[in-house]
């Protein structure tokens, strides 16, 4: 199961931009989570995207600073840089509020 569930604020606004899904237009959302680690020994900051309606609802409601959770799941994106493998993570936000 690829499950998981966070609480954080957002480190700028969330950048929104279209996409072509299938010869449709739909909107995603992109923003920052940061994250304390329960130890309190420091912050994660953890890339988010969420499509379509979960979109329109950051960009009508969030914005830096903004404390929300998330849950979705965790997405490993590889890429070749200067001939090494480079492991991007990000989450595919299903739900978010604000918390």
């Amino acid at each position: 199961m690829n499950s998981i569930q966070l609480i954080g604020r957002l480190t700028k606004d969330p950048q929104v931009s279209s996409i072509n899904v299938n010869g449709a237009s739909k909107k995603v959302a992109k923003y920052i989570l940061a994250v304390e680690r329960k130890s309190s020994d420091g912050v994660d900051y953890i890339p988010c995207s969420v499509i379509d309606k979960g979109a329109n609802w950051a960009e009508n409601n969030i914005k830096k600073g903004t404390r929300i959770g998330v849950v979705g799941s965790l997405r490993i994106n590889l890429y070749e840089k200067n001939g090494f493998t480079v492991y991007k993570p990000e989450i595919i936000v299903s739900e978010q509020y604000f918390a």
